[in-house]
């Protein structure tokens, strides 16, 4: 099953909701701001409130997502939301576009196109949130990339088409978008994945949620305020698709390359990750406006803030998955907390940019000054958003366990010493260790409708890095292996980590060596590829090389084959 839905194109929906949202608001080439200010008679005010209202449309609306959901539930209990939500999107985007001239009720039909834009959107981010979460890691990892994408590829298609056919594409977008999500979510949401076995099952109390990311929101936030400020300088319109056009092409081949980067190395897929290369980029592209001009400079600079922009998505879309599955909340509070940073850096941006850039016209400010100040602005924030160590650079996992299933997995002479060693490495900088266990009547571990479901324990080990007692992790002493029922209980009266047992058994049959005998471990305990690599900090093609030396020597052919080998024959 996890299989058919990490190949299902219908998770790709997604990236039709992203080629929307660059295609309305941030490919330049529409015109249509500029001709519903035109319509509106002109003034700043007016293009200002144009610019802001949808995205405070949507600001208000993840507000309201998060506060309702300890109330109401998440957006997809009601079906209908998921229906009414790209609905709402693609009737209203025509009227962002198509203005009345002479109409007296103009600004009202936009307030009111701009409200369902931005509601129906925040919902749809949220909605597919929820789906990204309960997704296995490698899916994500995969689904991802691959919908920003075919993002990518539609909003190059759609600059190339006329004006009132493209008009037509984006309204289309959210509904294609909305029918994916529709047909997938029952699939996913009855799916079951190790990887995700710590999803919280209540809200977190609203403060809590809004606070959850720590200074690593704040990091979200400065990120695309300065996004969007790096984008103002270039003055695009509809004569411009050509150079749209190559602005989004190298931008889709950049965010591949990040997206690649992100996934082949261990904890990657981080904010931290994010601004290793974000900051570096950014300031180059304003760097670009001081060295080459006005002109030239502004549209590199353009370039910059697209691919960053793109590429910043895919990275963030995976890393609040993550969040969500480390329990760190649910996953609607993830999502429509981190996309609400999203956006409100997006409504700084825009309250920045248009007086920046009327001062610029103005030649009360000089571009190549601006920039300047700007670049000191971005590496002030970028400090300060690194300096949050506990929540912004650490790779939070309560659910690294490698220590500890190593410990398990260890044979059984010398196992008290295993536990002791691999548990206190793993807890020794105070991350938690999760195994997954059974009591004697397997309660905690099952085969159910083809999914090994799992009710991990979390543990946490007492002693410092290299050091702490089997008791202290929480990790059951060794039983041996052929002992019956009552000389396990007698020996030990705690859980007993049968699937742990049999890892070792089956790895001293087999040969397995020390280093896949902990992949084995993770393997055995439902973990994905992506987990293994990030628990054991080795590359994606390492735990894969690995995996597949496992498989060959323990004669099975896939990951359910090899559960099902673990399971069986219980002690």
């Amino acid at each position: 099953m996890i299989g058919e839905i990490k190949a299902n194109a219908r998770c790709l929906g997604w990236g039709f909701l992203l080629a929307w949202v660059f295609c309305a608001f941030y490919s330049g080439s529409m015109d249509g701001s500029s001709m519903v200010v035109d319509a509106m008679g002109g003034g700043v005010a007016r293009r200002l409130a144009v610019s802001v209202l949808p995205v405070g449309s949507a600001v208000v609306s993840l507000i309201v997502i998060v506060a309702a959901e300890r109330r109401l539930g998440p957006p997809t209990n009601c079906r209908a939301l998921v229906v009414a939500a790209p609905l709402a999107v693609a009737v209203a985007t025509p009227m962002l576009f198509l203005p009345v001239y002479g109409f007296a009720a103009t600004p009202l039909l936009f307030a009111v196109s701009a409200i369902f834009t931005g509601a129906g959107s925040a919902l749809m981010w949220v909605m597919w949130g929820q789906l990204y979460a309960r997704l296995p890691q490698d899916a994500v990892e995969s689904c991802a990339p691959a919908s920003a994408f075919v993002g990518a590829l539609l909003s190059i298609a759609t600059m190339a088409v006329p004006h009132g056919a493209s008009i037509a594409l984006i309204s289309i977008y959210p509904l294609i978008s909305g029918v994916l999500l529709w047909h997938v979510w029952p699939e996913v949401s009855a799916s079951a994945s190790a990887d995700h076995a710590s999803l919280p099952a209540a809200p977190l109390p609203l403060r809590e949620a809004f606070g959850s990311m720590g200074r690593g929101g704040f990091g979200i936030l400065a990120a695309c305020m300065f996004v969007s400020i790096e984008g103002s300088f270039w003055a695009s319109s509809s004569a411009d698709a050509s150079h749209a056009v190559i602005i989004f092409v190298v931008s889709a081949l950049f965010m591949a390359v990040v997206s690649v980067s992100a996934t082949a190395g261990p904890r990657r897929v981080s904010l931290s990750f994010a601004y290793r290369w974000m900051c570096p980029l950014m300031v180059a592209g304003f760097a670009a406006i001081i060295v080459l001009g006005a002109k030239t400079g502004a549209f590199a600079a353009a370039g910059v803030g697209i691919a960053s922009r793109f590429a910043f998505c895919v990275i963030t879309q995976m890393y609040f998955a993550s969040y969500a599955a480390r329990g760190a909340a649910t996953p609607v509070q993830s999502y429509a907390v981190g996309w609400l940073f999203v956006h409100v850096g997006d409504l700084l941006g825009l309250l920045v940019s248009f007086p920046l850039q009327d001062a610029i016209g103005a030649s009360v400010v000089e571009p190549s000054g601006a920039a300047a100040v700007l670049i000191v602005a971005l590496v002030a924030a970028v400090m300060l958003a690194l300096n949050d160590e506990t929540r912004f650079l650490s790779w939070e996992t309560p659910q690294s366990y490698a220590g500890a299933v190593c410990a398990a997995s260890a044979p059984a002479a010398g196992m008290d010493a295993a536990v002791g060693a691999g548990a206190g490495a793993a807890t020794g900088a105070g991350a938690a260790v999760d195994i997954g266990t059974v009591d004697a009547a397997g309660a905690a571990g099952e085969a159910k409708a083809g999914h090994l479901v799992l009710r991990p324990q979390s543990v946490r080990g007492a002693g410092g890095e290299g050091e702490g007692a089997a008791g202290e992790t929480g990790v059951s002493a060794p039983v041996a292996v052929g002992a019956s029922p009552s000389a396990i209980s007698s020996q030990n009266p705690q859980p007993v980590d049968f699937i742990g047992q049999r890892v070792a058994l089956l790895a001293r049959e087999h040969k397995l060596t020390p280093r896949e005998t902990e992949v084995f471990g993770l393997l055995a305990h439902g973990r994905s590829i992506p987990y293994v690599r990030d628990a054991l900090i080795i590359s994606r093609d390492t735990a894969a090389t690995h995996a597949k030396h496992i498989y060959a020597k323990l004669d099975v052919h896939s990951r359910q084959e090899l559960i099902d080998l673990v399971m069986s024959n219980e002690l």
